[in-house]
């Protein structure tokens, strides 16, 4: 007897590489049938980041091994205006709607992109759930600011049946926001850990090798920053911690290796010579195969957020890699994948001092564990809890 199949599909505003793995998961179920609608294909052509600084396309596929659409090539700004938005999520509900879904997973509650397409699928009376960035600790607000917020996201949870929290800040949030834990389904942030374990395999061989290549002594302690370099990763905080170790000996032994772009690299760059003159090496951009290569010759990951962090997918990867992790308590992932570690540390976001305690107590250990893969967060978990619960509708619920 043939098996009726659950429709399921997704709402993201762009491809994105962290959620392949997720949709690939989803769309290999026999009992599935999937469909992705971005809202635009930022990332498959090479493009402008306004986030970043430079022009880029992802040089992993992130729209292989599931079926996708796209309701528009507008440029990734349009998402965030009514104008460009509006016209853009009435196409993305009309895709989704000729699909007949059972359920919508909608990805974010932002920009307007996203507002409004779910907004029409809502009107037309479909099953929605939420994965969305949402906590309350990333991003700090007046009381009035706080009040309006609380009040507009309960009537806009209030659209979603079912709703799957990215960690326990996120599960905290929704419940305090009035989501009871029966409606929600904890599936920490995850990156592709099938794509890093193959960056460990090629690259953490070669450590000693690509240490070298950057004259990097055997001894040197590396502090690595990943990211964007902009003043929400406050990453000027790291040359400031360092300068209060310049009466410890520690110092001598640290270097520090900068991946990625944005508006502050010129003057974290400046910064960092100024306290550690020729102990820093400023990378730039680095694509997705190239990751692994830094986290191989690494020792610690420092991510001093000091807003917006809702998670920090850089934690992940450089745990997998085997490195201490150093992040500030404004990262959403410290509560879940740092404090617990051995090989972490949670410092006050924006005191430096803190932050120099933190990497002095770290400094002498060096990345040669190998990490608990079980306690590592892994894109399963979400496709699992997203089954469950499509599974379980009841049937012509879309």
């Amino acid at each position: 007897m043939a098996v009726t199949k659950r429709r399921l599909a997704a709402l993201v505003t762009h491809p994105i590489q962290y959620f392949k793995p997720i949709f690939q998961g989803l769309a290999a179920d026999p009992e599935v049938e999937l469909l992705v609608v971005y809202g635009c294909d930022h990332g498959l052509e090479a493009s402008a980041d306004p986030d970043f600084g430079v022009t880029f396309a992802w040089d992993s596929n992130p729209i292989e091994g599931f079926p996708s659409s796209f309701a528009s090539k507008a440029p990734l700004q349009a998402l965030s205006s009514t104008s460009g938005a509006w016209p853009i999520a009435r196409q993305a509900a009309a895709q989704i709607q000729a699909f007949q879904p059972d359920a919508v997973l909608v990805f974010s509650y932002s920009p307007r992109f996203i507002q409004f397409t779910t907004l029409l699928l809502a009107q037309a009376g479909q099953t929605l759930w939420l994965r969305a960035e949402t906590t309350d600790h990333a991003l700090e607000r007046s009381g009035v600011k706080g009040f309006l917020r609380d009040r507009v996201l309960k009537r806009w949870y209030g659209l979603f049946r079912h709703v799957f929290p990215i960690g326990t800040r996120s599960q905290q949030h929704y419940v305090r926001l009035g989501i009871p834990l029966e409606k929600q389904s904890l599936a920490r942030y995850a990156v592709d850990v099938d794509f890093f374990a193959a960056q460990v395999a090629e690259w953490k061989p070669q450590r000693q090798e690509l240490r070298r290549d950057l004259q990097i002594q055997p001894g040197d302690h590396v502090l690595l920053y990943v990211g964007k370099i902009s003043p929400v990763k406050n990453p000027l905080l790291l040359p400031q911690a360092l300068a209060h170790l310049t009466a410890d000996p520690r110092l001598n032994s640290i270097l520090v290796v900068v991946v990625g772009d944005g508006e502050l690299r010129a003057a974290l760059e400046a910064e960092l010579e100024a306290v550690i003159p020729g102990r820093w090496r400023g990378m730039g951009f680095q694509n997705q195969q190239q990751l692994g290569r830094f986290y191989a010759l690494a020792d610690t990951l420092v991510l001093p957020s000091i807003q917006g962090e809702t998670w920090g997918l850089v934690v992940n990867e450089a745990q997998q890699f085997g490195l201490n992790v150093i992040c500030s308590d404004k990262v959403g992932s410290s509560v879940d994948l740092v404090e617990p570690s051995e090989r972490g540390r949670v410092h006050r976001s924006g005191d430096a001092a803190d932050f120099a305690q933190a990497i002095a107590e770290l400094c002498t250990s060096s990345a040669l564990a190998s990490p608990d893969m079980d306690q590592l967060p892994h894109p399963q978990q979400l496709v699992g809890q997203v089954l469950k619960q499509l599974k379980g509708l009841p049937e012509n619920c879309g």
